[in-house]
């Protein structure tokens, strides 16, 4: 072999070893994930529990929106009934532009802004999922879900497009 094909052919075995050691990286962190769902680039959006890596957002979101969706159900909501239409939506607003904000690099990510949008937009997910225990198929809980889960992927998908074809970095 001469020199400069045996020079591309050690860059190419670096680059091969290289991925390979970049994905049995990511094999070990996602076998080591609990309730989270990022990556190692991304475990600035994580919390450590019991040596485990746990969503901030997911860990903000779940705990309160389930006490308000089984307070909800059993007739202890956190507001009268008449206001559910407009607080379901508008509660919904602060996580959503949030996480807009950052997925299209108009905002840096910011933990306590996370969770403290977050936590609004919990009372909305779990006074709404308390109409889905008490009536499944409810309007109440599917059509701001439907809305805003849509708006999410649509954003996240924009992101993720932008960021692979080099347009877009993270913040």
């Amino acid at each position: 072999m001469s020199i400069d094909h045996e020079a591309r052919y050690q860059a190419t075995v670096a680059r091969q070893q290289q991925r390979r050691s970049e994905q049995e990286a990511a094999d070990a962190a996602s076998k080591a994930m609990w309730l989270s769902h990022h990556q190692p680039d991304q475990y600035d959006r994580c919390v450590v529990l019991a040596n485990r890596h746990v969503c901030r957002r997911c860990l903000a979101l779940h705990p309160l929106s389930i006490i308000i969706a089984i307070a909800s159900a059993v007739g202890y909501a956190p507001w009268p009934e008449a206001w559910d239409p407009a607080a379901i939506w508008l509660l919904s607003l602060p996580a959503t532009l949030d996480f807009l904000g950052e997925q299209l690099s108009l905002v840096a990510y910011n933990a306590k802004r996370q969770v403290a949008a977050t936590l609004i937009t919990a009372f909305a997910f779990g006074r709404a999922l308390g109409y889905e225990i008490a009536d499944s198929w409810s309007s109440e809980f599917w059509g701001p879900l439907a809305v805003f889960g849509g708006v999410w992927f649509a954003a996240a998908f924009l992101a993720h497009q932008r960021r692979e074809a080099g347009t877009i970095q993270r913040l």
